[in-house]
C-alpha cells in the first residue's frame, strides 16, 4: 500500500537502454518527485554535444591509469570507466550534484555499480543493478564470437563495489540471478536486497502477426555478446532444411557477416519494434552473456515466441514450453533445431507468443517495476527500515 510521495534522485550515468527514462516515467506516473543527476561525462574524450576531442588532464590521467591496469589502445578506451580512479572520480562528481540539489531529496536511486553516490554518500541511497561485476567474472571467453575472457577490475575495484552494495539501504535487482550474486559472492544482507525486475521497452495496443511463418528476428546492438555468429551458424543449419526461412538481423551499426538468407536491417529506434516484431515468426537472440534480456520482453510484448540461452536472468524471462524454447549457450545445433520445431508447428510458435505476451502484461511492464520499487523505496527511508 502508498504511503507518501517520495522526493527521489536519480544517479544514473546515460540511456542504459532506455531503463533510465522508463524507471523516471514510471516513478512520476506513481506520483513521485524524481529529479535526474548524472555523474558520468568528464571523463570523456569528446564533448556530449559538439563531439569535438577535448584531452582534458582528468581524462588523459585516468587514461594512464587504464592502460598501466587493461592495456594500450582499444582496451583502455573500452575500460576507461572500470579503474578505482574513474569509480572516484564519478562518486566525487555525483555527491557533489546531489549536494547542490534544494530541496535535497529523501533518497538516492542509482543505477549501476559504476561509481558511489558520493564519497561519503550523503544521502541514504538505494541501488537498481542488472548484474554483477562477480556474474561477469564468471562468463567464459567465446572463441566463436571472439570474445575473450572477461578483464578483472582488480581488487581495488572489487572492494568499492562490495562497500558501495554493503552501504547501500536497499539494492533492488532485475532479477534473481544478481539476488543470488549479492549475497553469496559480496556478503550482502539479503534482508536488504529486493527483485523489482525490468519492463519492455514497448507494448502495442494490439500485436497483429503479420509474419510469413519463416522469418527469424534478431535485434541486439553488440553482435558477437548477444551470441549473432551462433546464430548465424545456427541459420545456415537451418537453412538446408528450410531454404525459404530468412533472417532479419538489426541493431548493429556496422553490416555482420551473415549466411544466405540474412538481411542486415541497421541501427533501429524503440517505436520501429513493434512493426518490426510484427514481421517475425520467432525471436532469436543466443546471448552469450546477458545481465538481463530486455529484448526478449519487447518480443513477448509483441506477442513473437522466442529462442534464448538457458543461462544467466533469461530463464527468468523466457519460460521453456510456455512462451519460448531454451537451449545450452553457444550450441549452434541445439539452436537450429529449437528454431526448425517453431517454424515446423505454427500453432505451437502462435501459443508461445501468446503466452509470452500475457506474461509481459502480468508482470514485466515498466510500471510493474515502479510498482514493486515503491514499495521497496519506501520500506528503505522508514526509520525501520534503516541499516544498522
Amino acid at each position: 500500500m502508498r504511503t507518501g510521495r517520495l522526493s527521489i534522485a536519480y544517479v544514473h550515468y546515460g540511456a542504459q537502454s532506455g531503463v533510465t527514462d522508463q524507471v523516471a516515467r514510471a516513478l512520476e506516473a506513481r506520483g513521485h518527485d524524481v529529479r535526474l543527476v548524472e555523474a558520468t561525462g568528464d571523463l570523456e574524450p569528446r564533448d556530449p554535444v559538439s563531439r569535438r576531442l577535448r584531452p582534458a588532464p582528468a581524462f588523459a590521467l585516468n587514461l594512464a591509469v587504464a592502460a598501466a591496469r587493461f592495456g594500450l589502445g582499444r582496451s583502455a578506451l573500452d575500460h576507461r570507466w572500470n579503474t578505482p580512479y574513474a569509480f572516484d572520480h564519478h562518486a566525487l562528481r555525483a555527491g557533489e550534484a546531489l549536494r547542490a540539489l534544494d530541496p535535497p531529496p529523501q533518497v538516492v536511486l542509482q543505477n549501476g555499480a559504476l561509481f558511489a553516490p558520493g564519497l561519503p554518500a550523503p544521502y541514504p541511497y538505494a541501488l537498481l543493478l542488472d548484474h554483477t561485476r562477480a556474474l561477469a567474472m564468471r562468463s567464459p571467453a567465446w572463441p566463436v564470437a571472439g570474445l575473450a575472457a572477461p578483464v578483472d577490475y582488480g581488487e581495488a575495484w572489487r572492494a568499492r563495489e562490495t562497500a558501495l552494495y554493503r552501504r547501500a539501504r536497499l539494492v533492488a535487482t532485475f532479477s534473481e540471478n544478481v539476488a543470488r550474486s549479492l549475497a553469496d559472492d559480496y556478503g550482502v544482507d539479503p534482508a536488504r536486497v529486493r527483485v523489482v525486475g525490468a519492463g519492455a521497452n514497448t507494448f502495442p495496443g494490439n500485436a497483429p502477426r503479420q509474419d510469413d511463418g519463416r522469418t527469424i528476428l534478431f535485434v541486439g546492438r553488440d553482435f558477437a555478446r548477444k551470441g549473432g555468429p551462433v546464430l548465424a551458424e545456427a541459420f545456415a543449419r537451418l537453412r538446408r532444411l528450410e531454404p525459404r526461412a530468412r533472417l532479419l538481423v538489426a541493431g548493429p551499426p556496422t553490416p555482420p557477416k551473415l549466411p544466405e538468407g540474412g538481411h542486415w536491417l541497421g541501427p533501429v529506434e524503440l517505436d520501429e519494434l513493434p512493426a518490426l516484431f510484427a514481421q517475425a515468426t520467432v525471436f532469436a537472440m543466443p546471448s552469450l552473456r546477458e545481465p538481463f534480456g530486455l529484448a526478449f520482453l519487447d518480443a513477448m510484448a509483441c506477442a513473437v515466441p522466442c529462442v534464448g540461452p538457458d543461462h544467466e536472468a533469461v530463464p527468468e524471462i523466457v519460460s521453456e514450453g510456455e512462451t519460448g524454447l531454451l537451449v545450452p549457450p553457444g550450441d549452434a545445433g541445439a539452436l537450429a533445431h529449437a528454431l526448425e520445431r517453431l517454424l515446423a508447428d505454427p500453432v505451437r510458435a502462435r501459443a508461445h507468443g501468446a503466452g509470452g505476451r500475457a506474461r509481459v502484461a502480468a508482470r514485466f511492464l515498466w510500471s510493474h517495476v515502479a510498482a514493486r520499487l515503491e514499495r521497496a523505496l519506501l520500506s528503505a527511508v522508514s526509520p525501520r527500515g534503516k541499516a544498522a
